[in-house]
């Protein structure tokens, strides 16, 4: 998809109207200048600023006096500084980053961006980062010095993602690029430009709602070796992109308030306005192991975003900000606190081996909420992996620091038939990998010594310990046991009045699948030990219903029959329909006596309502129902695109006063279509009140006779309509309408059934005829024909082969088998 500046299909996030509501953490003290009442606060970005572009997630609260230039010793900014982030996150700020670049990418120009940031390093007493002494840069998105237009909200941005590297990371250099404009084309562009000018870690403070397009952008925040973060939106459950983009860090935002109570010093919970949740379209990294999202989840890890617990920064005076536009760059810096990443790596993917190595590496962050979601984890803050705060928040730098990195892997065979073993899940620590046809598998692991398992379905899970190293692959080959099986057996036999046994298949909810023996319709079916299962069983010859049947297996044989009835159609070999009452085929050309046609008008100007069903097939159509000649139709396609068809066909009145079975049979050739609908409705009360007896909706097709039982109709006064609404749709024939009493009537005679293969026992796909039918076989040759009682003769044929004729002694209501050779 070519990329355009004014792509229709990016929308921004949905942002909710007026001021977010937060509460700072239960017995937690707040900073500065800030009380425990839901701030005001208003957005530094538009909400919506139109196709194609991103919105900033800084916050800026309105409720708190703003002043200009250093403040006194004895006055104190509002808001977390320097001081509270380094000691709340337990960072090595004095003595880690020193000539580290960190790369701060946003949209529009900040003219006061050096001058701004000057004050806020002077106020805390961080040392100058100045163009001329080299620490600061500023750049546009071609890495020149052509700067965008000013923009007072993404200024502002601007300063809160320099000051929050400054206070993680003072020691740190930056470098801002600044995109010619809001839309992702341009962010994504800064992106790359900060790489090539040599940037490991880059922070990103915006975005947008997901789209299919979006993985056209994910090569631009994708730089192995490389720390990208991304914040995850301020508007509570929901993702955004580029968050969810392929190597990004997503970062999540929190409410952090002082606790003396506590070890830490330090409290923090969920924050209410933290994005997180599932994505749509991305894939999800093998090193996220939450298993409650199919794709990638976010965030990975957070840090403090709530305005209520804001941040203090100085832009055109001092402010306080939140929103997770604070948290992404400080966990840009905290990664620039660690060390270099390493070459080629997943940064991402940090947190995450840290995690399994030393738990204790972030701050786990169980409390607070931002909506609601199920599976519940992803909304809500909880032990170990969340979707507002990730993993949590750093306690130091550990945890985004390279962890030694290695892989273990091997073949998975089948213990008895040492044959390879496909769809094994082997896991370790929550990761999995899962083999293939080969039976091969590697899975990613920090370099350490882990108990690494592996299951599938129907054998024995095995666990073994296994020790990684750092850069290399330990092989771990497994055998595993099959799980023992228990034997279900039983017959699948006619259940409507032969009782012959039947070929079928057997099929258990696992996917194990037999046939059962043709001429007994006997089975066995070898299932896992102490399982519940449904059985599925289904007859190879048309005509019969399908069956489930739940069986529940210890460790003794289970024995299962089934019965399995005609089908209301009767076209089951050995049954005849029996039918007391009228048809109606339709040759006349016009509406029978008695049949009504109705048709509604919805009254839409321009529209014709009418013809509706007719009789004269004006489009010209094949009787396709199954009956021959004439039809009744209503054929909206014919109408065209300015008729809507609103349309009944109802029957005269019918007496089934004495019928035991009613029934309504049909020819159709029903052609669906996405705005039509076709229904069939009885009424017994002489057509106070309708009841749709069957009905096909949209696309879906019937095309030859249909069977409509009516059990409730027996001893009534029957009324039977069809149906149909389109508009410029499609079309549906009816003919051969019978209604009155109809049975499905087992017929005199037996089965025969059996097998045509040729001298070397292959089977042939042949034609067997006896009393005057013929079947055509399987490809594997097997053939059931039935034929009355006594001796039969029976003759095989096959194409390229020389017909034979054997005779069969049939007996009623049984199946005798009877095998061909030809030669």
């Amino acid at each position: 998809m070519a990329r355009s500046r004014n792509r229709r299909w990016w929308t921004v996030l949905a942002l909710a109207a007026g001021t977010l509501l937060a509460t700072a953490p239960a017995a937690a003290s707040v900073p500065p200048g800030q009380d425990t009442a839901a701030p005001a606060t208003t957005r530094s970005c538009a909400a919506d600023p139109g196709p194609g572009k991103v919105s900033c997630f800084a916050l800026q609260r309105t409720d708190v006096k703003s002043s200009k230039g250093i403040l006194p010793n004895a006055v104190t900014p509002s808001g977390f500084g320097p001081g509270d982030l380094q000691s709340a996150y337990a960072l090595p700020s004095a003595t880690a980053g020193d000539g580290v670049t960190v790369a701060i990418v946003d949209a529009y120009d900040d003219p006061t961006a050096e001058s701004d940031l000057a004050t806020y390093r002077a106020q805390y007493g961080l040392p100058p980062c100045t163009t001329d002494n080299g620490c600061f840069r500023k750049v546009d998105q071609r890495g020149g010095t052509d700067y965008p237009a000013e923009d007072i909200g993404w200024a502002g941005e601007i300063s809160l993602d320099l000051d929050m590297v400054s206070a993680a990371c003072p020691n740190c250099h930056l470098l801002l690029v600044e995109g010619d404009d809001n839309s992702i084309d341009a962010l994504a562009a800064s992106v790359d430009q900060a790489v090539a000018m040599g940037a490991k870690y880059v922070s990103n403070s915006y975005g947008a709602t997901e789209d299919p397009a979006e993985g056209d952008y994910d090569k631009h925040y994708h730089h192995p070796g490389v720390v990208v973060t991304a914040s995850t939106g301020d508007d509570g459950y929901g993702v955004s992109y580029p968050a969810t983009a392929e190597g990004v860090v997503a970062v999540g935002g929190t409410s952090l308030g002082r606790d003396a109570g506590t070890a830490r010093g330090w409290t923090e919970s969920a924050w209410s306005g933290a994005g997180s949740g599932c994505s749509a379209y991305e894939s999800k990294p093998f090193w996220q192991t939450d298993s409650g999202c199919g794709k990638r989840a976010v965030a990975d890890v957070s840090a403090v975003a709530d305005p209520n617990t804001g941040v203090a920064v100085y832009y055109n005076g001092w402010k306080v900000y939140g929103g997770t536009s604070a948290s992404a760059p400080l966990i840009a810096a905290t990664y620039a606190l660690a060390g270099t990443p390493a070459a080629d790596a997943e940064p991402a993917s940090y947190p995450y081996d840290a995690a399994l190595v030393d738990p204790a590496a972030l701050n786990d962050v169980t409390s607070g909420s931002n909506g609601s979601c199920a599976p519940a984890y992803l909304c809500s803050g909880g032990p170990g992996y969340d979707g507002p705060t990730g993993l949590g928040t750093p306690n130091g730098v550990a945890a985004f620091t390279y962890q030694a990195a290695g892989a273990v892997g091997g073949t998975v065979t089948d213990s008895a038939t040492r044959e390879p073993v496909s769809g094994v899940e082997v896991a370790a620590m929550g990761r999995t990998a899962t083999t293939g046809a080969d039976g091969k598998y590697s899975l990613p692991l920090p370099a350490g010594t882990w108990e690494v398992t592996a299951s599938r379905r129907g054998y024995q899970a095995k666990t073994v310990t296994v020790s990684v190293t750092d850069g290399g692959t330990t092989t771990q080959d497994l055998a595993l046991d099959p799980t023992p099986t228990v034997a279900v057996t039983g017959t699948v036999a006619d259940g409507s009045g032969h009782g012959w046994g039947l070929y079928a298949t057997v099929t258990a909810s696992d996917g194990t699948s037999t046939h059962t023996d043709p001429a007994t319709g006997k089975y066995e079916l070898n299932l896992l030990r102490n399982e519940k299962y449904t059985l599925h069983v289904a007859a190879v010859d048309g005509g019969y219903t399908t069956q489930d049947v739940d069986v529940e297996l210890g460790t003794e044989t289970v024995s299962q029959d089934v019965t399995l009835t005609v089908e209301a159609v009767c076209t089951a070999a050995g049954y005849r329909a029996t039918e007391h009452g009228t048809v109606q085929p339709f040759d006349g050309g016009r509406a029978p006596k008695g049949w009504r046609v109705a048709d509604l008008n919805h009254q839409q100007p321009g529209y014709d309502y009418k013809p509706g069903w007719q009789f004269s097939n004006p489009g010209s159509r094949d009787n396709d129902t199954g009956g021959e000649g004439n039809f009744a139709v209503v054929d909206s396609d014919h109408s065209g695109q300015h008729a809507i068809q609103d349309t009944t066909l109802t029957a005269p009145t019918f007496d089934l006063s004495e019928a035991t079975a009613p029934a309504i049979t049909f020819g159709t050739d029903l052609r669906g279509a996405v705005n039509s609908t076709a229904t069939v409705e009885a009424s017994t009360d002489g057509g106070k009140t309708w009841k749709s007896v069957w009905h096909k909706a949209g696309t879906t097709s019937v095309r030859g006779p249909v069977v409509v039982e009516l059990p409730a109709a027996a001893g009534h006064q029957l009324t039977v309509r069809f149906h149909y609404t389109g508009n410029w749709s499609k079309w549906w024939e009816i003919d051969d309408v019978f209604v009155g009493n109809r049975s499905c009537d087992p017929v005199a005679g037996g089965m025969v059934v059996g097998r045509v293969t040729d001298g070397s026992g292959a089977g042939l796909s042949a034609t067997v005829t006896a009393a005057g039918t013929t079947v055509h076989g399987d490809t594997d040759g097997r053939y059931r024909l039935f034929a009355p009682t006594g001796d039969q003769s029976v003759t095989a044929e096959a194409a390229g082969h020389t017909p034979a004729t054997r005779t069969a002694t049939v007996t009623a209501d049984r199946t005798t088998k009877l095998d061909f050779t030809l030669s």
